[in-house]
């Protein structure tokens, strides 16, 4: 990991260097909790196969050059050139293509991932994103929306890397069941058509939540950031969960080697007791979708609205949908800048 990334847990503004999670509160008094955590790691991408090879860029100078005293266009050997010329030519306009089959059979088709809405163009630009970004929308009041953290002395959201994958898991709980799991990969799906930004699961897990959860993990493949991890908790485990909190998540963030921070993890606590019983009907389920796609939203660096009409707002009034200036925060936290060497 780069120089200067706090070892702490929490993701932190500058000031303290650590914050708590964000809650999703069910209807109540509003208690506004700072945000919270948990990890992701990047995709390794293949490297990109040469346009065309040097030795294709210009046909050797013997085979365009007449014999001496033969004027060009004069003998059937000029004819053969030309004819080889433009062969030549066409390989090279055909080896793009080429290479890309080449890539293809030898690593396989790119993984799937979610398909945002929205343009081609954002203030990142497209170039080596995984997605293309989502064009935001017009800025919407100041209550509509928040970040999470900003970078050192600026305005500018802290966002996560659009060149490489989150990756995350899910530790599971009895009762739950394919509901449940329909539920996560739905908010998945929202989060990342709204951001542009690609998630893939890597699958169930028996981690527990825990706020010293390591960033960095070792094993037989080597080191490698841990994935945000989305756990069905309980009050017992997740003491901060139950009364009026029925959900918490954040981002975990590090300096890049350039200063600036970058969320690279995370995590997400889910009240089980609270949220199984929603799951038995559909307007049930589409409410808990809604639960983690408003702690996903923190995870990928989006705050509390002030406004109740979000679906970040501090308090569910029953929205299941993304208001505008859900929106609007989450086009923004999607289109950040790539972070090589990270």
């Amino acid at each position: 990991m780069p120089s200067g990334g706090s070892e702490d847990w929490w993701d932190a503004p500058p000031e303290d260097d650590r914050a708590r999670p964000g809650a999703l509160l069910r209807l109540g008094p509003a208690d506004h909790r700072p945000p919270s955590s948990g990890p992701s790691g990047p995709t390794d991408r293949p490297p990109h196969l040469p346009d065309r090879p040097p030795h294709l860029l210009d046909p050797p100078p013997h085979l365009l050059d007449p014999p001496p005293g033969q004027s060009p266009g004069t003998s059937g050997r000029s004819f053969g050139v030309l004819v080889l010329v433009v062969l030549l030519g066409a390989l090279v306009a055909l080896l793009p293509r080429i290479s890309r089959l080449v890539e293809e059979s030898m690593l396989g088709p790119p993984s799937p991932a979610v398909t945002p809405a929205g343009g081609a163009q954002g203030v990142g630009g497209a170039e080596g994103r995984l997605l293309p970004p989502v064009d935001a929308e017009d800025v919407p009041a100041a209550s509509q929306y928040a970040f999470m953290q900003t970078q050192d002395g600026s305005a500018e959201p802290v966002t996560w890397d659009p060149c490489d994958a989150i990756h995350y898991v899910v530790r599971e709980a009895p009762g739950v069941g394919a509901a449940g799991r329909e539920a996560v990969e739905g908010a998945v799906a929202q989060i990342s058509a709204a951001t542009g930004l690609a998630f893939v699961s890597d699958g169930l897990t028996s981690e527990a939540p825990n706020e010293s959860r390591p960033l960095v993990r070792t094993d037989a493949g080597g080191s490698r950031v841990a994935p945000v991890l989305i756990a069905w908790s309980d009050r017992a485990e997740t003491p901060e969960l139950g009364d009026d909190a029925i959900g918490l998540g954040g981002g975990r963030s590090v300096r890049a080697p350039d200063g600036r921070r970058v969320y690279v993890s995370g995590m997400v606590r889910l009240d089980t007791p609270a949220l199984r019983e929603m799951l038995d009907s559909r307007r049930g389920r589409a409410e808990v979708q809604a639960v983690i796609a408003h702690e996903l939203g923190h995870v990928v660096g989006a705050g509390h609205a002030s406004s109740g009409t979000e679906l970040m707002s501090a308090e569910n009034r029953g929205q299941t949908s993304l208001g505008t200036g859900d929106r609007y925060v989450l086009s923004v936290l999607g289109r950040g800048r790539c972070v090589p060497g990270l």
